[in-house]
C-alpha cells in the first residue's frame, strides 16, 4: 500500500475560499475538451478489444479444424 495517501481525505481541513477556488478550476474545463478525451479513450479501448477478439476467434477456428 505504498500508493496510499498519508492523510485520509476526511481529515483534510480547508477553507471555503480554497473550495471555491478548486470548484472554479474544475468548472473552467470546457465540456468539449472533456468529451474529446473520453471519446479518445473509448476509441483506444475499442481497437484493443477488436485485436483481442480477433485472436480469440482465430484460436477457436484452429480448434474446429
Amino acid at each position: 500500500m505504498a500508493n496510499r495517501a498519508s492523510i485520509p481525505a476526511k481529515d483534510v481541513v480547508g477553507t471555503k475560499a480554497a473550495l471555491d477556488d478548486f470548484m472554479h478550476r474544475i468548472l473552467a474545463v470546457p465540456h468539449g475538451k472533456i468529451k474529446a478525451a473520453l471519446e479518445a479513450e473509448k476509441a483506444a479501448k475499442r481497437t484493443s478489444a477488436k485485436r483481442s477478439a480477433s485472436r480469440v476467434s482465430d484460436a477457436s477456428s484452429k480448434r474446429a479444424n
